[in-house]
């Protein structure tokens, strides 16, 4: 009977050397997924009222001082329980801006109360595309897309303005902590 010998040194060796070889491909695979763009999370607000930037402009651009609201509400195709109602500093702010309004008590009534005839309403719009890359324990957030909003007001049921407000073009960086986001991501809960 013959016997055969088996180098068990060498086949522990050339198992050793593979092992490594895929622990360096895995290293490598995993540097580069960190590294690529990352998906973190876009935000759509009413984007199945508009079916763009440019539809919510079209829709606006009909709508002329005078109109009820009824006719208001059916000419941009959107119902009235979509808006948000306005608060008075806010309609104040939409019709005059950041202005601080000066006067006697008396003119200053009289003003409150012309407000307080106007009814405002508010619709948000947004569509933001976040792509991220990671950094050493951060995440590098980039924003793209805008951030709108269609404004309505009323004077005693009678369109006094209608208007596009927000941001048209966002472009912005955002640095985030990689803790913070994996955590957002699994339990919902950011710091």
């Amino acid at each position: 009977m013959r016997e055969q010998t088996v180098n068990v040194c060498s086949t522990n060796k050339e198992a050793r050397i593979l092992f490594n070889k895929i622990r360096v491909f895995a290293a490598a695979i995993l540097v580069l997924a960190l590294t690529s763009c990352i998906p973190v999370g876009d935000q759509h607000i009413n984007s199945n009222l508009f079916k763009s930037k440019e539809d919510m402009e079209q829709r606006a651009a009909e709508l002329h001082p005078g109109m009820t609201e009824a006719a208001v509400f059916k000419e941009i195709s959107i119902s009235k329980d979509k808006f948000s109602r306005m608060s008075l500093p806010e309609v104040q702010t939409s019709l005059y801006g950041n202005s601080i309004v000066q006067g006697s008590p008396a003119q200053l009534d009289k003003f409150r109360h012309q407000l307080m005839k106007y009814t405002g309403y508010y619709l948000p719009y947004s569509n933001l595309n976040d792509s991220g890359s990671l950094g050493f324990g951060s995440l590098r957030v980039n924003k793209t897309g805008y951030v709108l909003k269609l404004v309505l007001i009323f004077d005693h049921g009678k369109l006094l303005q209608a208007e596009i407000d927000g941001n048209q073009d966002v472009n912005q960086y955002e640095d985030k902590s990689l803790f913070n986001v994996l955590l957002q991501r699994t339990t919902g809960v950011s710091f």
